[in-house]
């Protein structure tokens, strides 16, 4: 299974996009691994890895989202929510079981749900409020016809 980086996931904000890139980058490694037989090896240092990533990630994204009022915080939040629970159930699988096959394609799953959906559809939308807003600022105030 091939999951890159490619510009088409680019949603359009330098900050978010380079925090994406970069989990692409290392979820890549993490298949790498797997396709040499070494995926378990490497599931504590993801999960390692997640911990920051989601904790910087989401703080800024919604610190981003607070500071332009985007109107779809609150379910952005719940997304945001969601996959830190689910990212909290790998982590108590893993504890419990031990960097087994099963821990290692729920992982998986995850992380390509959430590198393609979220992202394709929920910070798309994100950033393309955030472009209204810039252009809105940026644009010149039309005169009233007449006045």
């Amino acid at each position: 299974m091939n999951l890159f980086w490619s510009e088409n996931l680019a949603v359009g904000h330098p900050m978010i996009d380079a925090q994406h890139r970069t989990l692409f980058d290392r979820f890549a490694g993490l298949l790498a691994a797997c396709d040499q037989g070494r995926g378990a090896d490497h599931l504590q240092e993801l999960f390692c890895y997640l911990d920051e990533y989601v904790t910087l990630h989401f703080r800024e994204e919604e610190a981003l989202m607070a500071r332009n009022d985007y109107p779809e915080i609150g379910s952005h939040q719940t997304e945001h929510r969601i996959f830190c629970a689910k990212l909290s159930r790998l982590k108590a699988e893993l504890a419990t079981n031990g960097p087994t096959v099963q821990v290692l394609i729920h992982t998986n799953k995850a992380l390509i749900y959430w590198l393609t959906e979220h992202i394709r559809d929920v910070d798309t939308k994100l950033t393309a409020f955030l472009q209204r807003e810039e252009n809105s600022k940026t644009s010149p105030i039309q005169p009233r016809a007449g006045g």
